[in-house]
């Protein structure tokens, strides 16, 4: 879904800006925020034994791929909604 919002008919930019944001939001739910309480959790544990440095490390490396994959639909969803908006400013001579 690397296409140019511009080139894609407005009723398409909308069903597309709906998919993005219904995926930004589910990823957040079901991904980030959980791998982000995952590692505060872990933080918090002061045994070496419980949790190590390489699963510290893992959670971090899960978070932060968590992360860029949300500012990558995030941004997507962006240059949709600035297409909308243009096209509509348009539209409605604003």
């Amino acid at each position: 879904m690397d296409e140019e919002p511009q080139n894609l008919p407005l009723v398409e930019r909308f069903h597309r800006a709906e998919y993005l944001a219904r995926e930004l939001s589910e990823h957040l739910q079901q991904t980030l925020l959980p791998r982000l309480s995952e590692l505060r959790h872990a933080s918090k544990v002061s045994d070496p034994v419980q949790v190590s440095d390489q699963e510290m490390q893992d959670r971090i490396t899960a978070l932060l791929n968590a992360e860029t994959f949300a500012a990558d639909v995030h941004q997507k969803l962006l240059k949709f909604l600035q297409s909308i908006e243009q096209d509509t400013r348009n539209i409605l001579n604003l």
